[in-house]
């Protein structure tokens, strides 16, 4: 789930991106015995992820939901609103972040406390009128298992050392907000949830993001951040890592 990056834009060809690369290589099961689909998309927002991508997923119904997902989304807010000047002093943080966290506690527990939504209004079925059930719940209202993981941004490498400052401090306050906010979600037992950290390994690194290939920079402002093939398997790296790591 996702913008442009989950959708894996930037990857030549497409299906190159992490989230193909985390099924292609059975990170979270056989390939055999798992179902996969990816509904990031290309300059998805933060309430594309929220408003839209978690109805589909939670109010589809197919015969066997969700029992992993990947979650990168939040840059094309960010982006644009500090390039369109709507985002001073990275204000826009917070409530990016919030609909961000907000989707995640829909997944979990859509059709519960609304105290546990973090404000965010319950997903309905829009022929019935009620709850499409949470991601932790059965047909029958019993447990089930999930595992949520969401990635903050990796380092822009930006070719004017202005910029890449400015640029740099903006994915590192997206990711202490993202954490902040993510804090506050109720996760049921059973269920898990992390952060995959892509800012910390990838600074330094050479080669991740297309913004350093030919026709990946025109201008301060007419560049592309998007991951290279490299970038790709360097996210899905980072997936990997947390998901071994988890109990």
């Amino acid at each position: 789930m996702g913008d442009s990056v989950a959708a894996g834009e930037g990857a030549m060809p497409v299906t190159n991106g992490y989230v193909y690369r985390l099924y292609d290589e059975g990170v979270f099961g056989k390939k055999q015995e798992m179902d996969f689909a990816n509904i990031g998309v290309r300059g998805g927002r933060s309430w594309d992820l929220r408003d839209h991508q978690v109805s589909q997923v939670l109010c589809a119904e197919p015969e066997q939901r969700p029992t992993v997902v990947t979650i990168t989304a939040g840059a094309n807010d960010f982006f644009r609103d500090l390039l369109e000047g709507h985002c001073t002093n990275l204000s826009c943080m917070p409530s990016i972040t919030l609909r961000v966290a907000q989707a995640v506690a829909l997944l979990l527990n859509n059709g519960g406390d609304p105290s546990l939504l973090l404000g965010a209004t319950s997903v309905l079925d829009p022929v019935t009128g009620d709850p499409c059930r949470a991601l932790t719940r059965s047909r029958e209202n019993g447990p089930m298992n999930v595992t949520i993981l969401v990635s903050n941004y990796y380092s822009l490498p930006h070719p004017v050392s202005q910029f890449a400052a400015f640029f740099d401090l903006a994915v590192r306050v997206y990711d202490q907000e993202l954490r902040a906010q993510l804090g506050q979600i109720q996760v049921p037992a059973g269920s898990r949830f992390a952060v995959v950290d892509l800012y910390t390994p990838s600074l330094g690194r050479q080669g991740l993001v297309t913004i350093q290939r030919r026709f990946g920079y025109n201008g301060p402002f007419d560049f592309d951040f998007h991951p290279t093939n490299l970038g790709h398997a360097f996210i899905a790296g980072e997936f990997k890592k947390v998901w071994n790591s988890l109990p």
